[in-house]
Parts: structure tokens; sequence; C-alpha cells
């Protein structure tokens, strides 16, 4: 297994966008692992089940000739033409991201113009995954009317809120680029090093934690029981307001989701193809980790209960507290989302495609 890094060809040229510049120097070089089997006719390496082979070569070209100009996108998991053409600065983008793996196939890719950049990406619009579940919220406290002694019960504490779900993971598919022949313009081959193919393939991000519950709120007081009045005087003294129950903690805010691994991208031609595909800059590093869930709100604390009333000899009492509010209010944040992996790059030489796409046609 041989590898070698590009490095240089990560330095690009002042006309190329960006956006691109910034995804393709991101995080380092790519380094490629080269398997050549073109010595041998229908061997394929372990980087190629057998069934994804038979799988690109039974499904049916979408066109014979795919034209690729501005962006153009497409959902199916298998892309497959006779010919696919790129024009200068044109963007192929693939938006099936939940299969295990998409192809690219074609037995020409043609390039226009070869020194200008031409990309084959993912659906950039999806940057991370789903943000975690909120919480539940906790259970109320129950409120307790009643009196003991005369003074009012005090309202039973709020629950506390549930933890926040982790936020979603989402990995790309191996990409496989399946082609015999890259051409320019004019039906030439593009020697190895004049090929300017970006190859965006950066993994998701994770989605951010889900915040936690709200607290459930505290239960209510009851109120005091005025005092017993005798004919002179007051036989037995009124009982204050009972205190409100307190709040339920805020839940835990769930953990940021882990990025998802860059893509592993495949490259499937004959030898001199292969050298060509060499050279594509590649940007396939892991996404971010998602951001933590907050901790969720606390509740609200129960009402205290009314005083007595006066009665007779008997003066008023004095009303109940409101409930208190929990320290710490909640349960804490979450964790942050541990960042993604880079992806891997393969380059595979092969003796003949006849297994993705049949036996080659007669050339007149």
């Amino acid at each position: 297994m041989n590898r070698f890094v590009i490095g240089a060809g990560l330095f690009l040229a002042s006309g190329f966008t960006l956006h691109a510049q910034d995804l393709l120097t991101d995080r380092g070089s790519s380094v490629v692992i080269r398997r050549d089997v073109s010595a041998h006719a229908n061997i394929l390496t372990p980087e190629i089940p057998k069934e994804v082979a038979e799988s690109i070569k039974a499904a049916p070209n979408i066109r014979s000739v795919i034209p690729i100009s501005g962006n153009e996108s497409f959902g199916q998991q298998i892309i497959k033409a006779d010919e696919i053409v790129f024009d200068a600065g044109s963007r192929l983008v693939f938006t099936n991201l939940k299969a295990p793996w998409i192809a690219i196939a074609a037995r020409r890719i043609k390039f226009r113009d070869p020194l200008g950049y031409s990309f084959i990406e993912r659906d950039m619009n999806v940057r991370s995954g789903a943000t975690g579940r909120t919480g539940n919220t906790g259970q109320r406290g129950a409120d307790d009317y009643g009196e003991i002694n005369r003074r009012g019960n005090d309202g039973h504490p709020g629950g506390t809120g549930g933890n926040g779900s982790v936020g979603e993971r989402l990995q790309l598919p191996t990409i496989y680029i399946v082609a015999e022949r890259l051409l320019d313009d004019r039906n030439q081959e593009i020697p190895a090093g004049l090929l300017n193919l970006a190859v965006l393939a950066r993994g998701i991000d994770g989605g951010m934690g889900g915040a936690g519950g709200r607290g459930g709120d505290g239960g209510n007081a009851g109120n005091g029981k005025e005092g017993a009045s005798g004919l002179f005087d007051c036989k037995e003294g009124p009982g204050p307001g009972g205190n409100g129950g307190t709040s339920g903690m805020g839940g835990r805010g769930g953990d940021g989701g882990s990025g998802g691994s860059g893509g592993t991208i495949i490259f499937v031609s004959l030898q001199r193809g292969a050298d060509t595909f060499s050279y594509s800059r590649v940007n396939n590093q892991g996404g971010l980790g998602g951001v933590a869930g907050r901790g969720g709100a606390p509740g609200n604390p129960g009402n205290g209960g009314g005083g007595a009333g006066r009665n007779g000899w008997c003066g008023p009492s004095s009303p109940g507290s409101p409930g208190g509010f929990p320290s710490p209010v909640n349960l804490g944040d979450g964790a942050a989302g541990v960042n993604g992996i880079k992806g891997e790059m393969y380059v595979v030489s092969l003796k003949d495609l006849s297994m993705f796409f049949g036996e080659t046609p007669v050339q007149n």
C-alpha cells in the first residue's frame, strides 16, 4: 500500500472562489491510498464490495450524457451515464446523504476546461444534525390546602425537569467516483497533474444538545385557621398560612452530537485515469462536535397560604411565604460533542471496468 500527500495543490489559484478555497484548505492536506490491481482481470480491492460493483452495473443510465453546468443536484444513490461533461466552475451536488454509499459512474468524464476548477460535492445546505429534544417539564408539586394545629400546610416541591436529549449525528455515505477515461474538450486523456477537480465531502457538524426540561412549579400552601374566640378572650390563637412549595430544578442539557466523519472517497479508473484522479483536491475533514444543550429553567415557586382573619377576641395572623427557588437552579449544561474524524481517500487502478459497465462497446 503506497501513500503520498497532496500538498502544494491545496494553495489554489486566485480565480478560485473563497468558499471552496476555505473548504479545501481547512485543517490540512489529504493522504491518498493507492491500490493498483491493473495487472489482474476481474479483481476488486477490499474498498469496493462486490455488491457495490454489481449495483452500479445493474443501474440504468440516468441519461446517456449528463451535462454539468452551474450547480446540478442529484438525489439518486447511483448517478450513472455513458458520459458526464463538466463545464468550468460547475458543480455536481449529491443530495442523498442517508444512503450507506453513493456512486458517480461514467465511461467517460469530460472536462471542458481541465485547468478551471470543477466540483463534486455533498449538499452543503445540510450543515448539522438536528438539535436534541427538550427535556420534559417536571411534575407540578401538589397543593395542600389543609392545616395542622391551625397552621396552613406547606405546598409540595415541584419535580425536576427531564434531561435534554443528545444532538443528532449524521454520517456521510462512502463516495465512489468511477470512470474509464478522463477527457478534455478535444477528447484527449488529461495527463496527471493537469486536472483541477475538487471533491468536497466535509463531515456534517453534530446537532446541538436539547435544552433541559423546565422544573415543575411548587404547590400552593394552605391558609391558616382562624383563632377560637371565647366570650371574654381568645381561647386559641389563629395559625399562620403555610409556605409555598419550592420550585423544581431544571433538567440537565443534552450533550452535543458528535461530528460526522468526513466522507471516504474512492476513485476507480484504469491506470492512467487513476494517476490523474490522484491529484484531485479533496476536503473530507470531520464535522465539528455539536454545542452543548443548556440546563433547564426552574419552575415557579408555589404561593404561600393566606393568614387567618380576625375572629372575635382573636386577631388575624400573618400569611405564609411563597416557595423558594432551588439551588442550583438546574442540573447543569450538557457536554459538547466530539469532532468527527477525517475520511479516507483511495485511488484504485483496475485492468478494466467491465464489472461496473459491462463489456466495453466496440469503438468505430
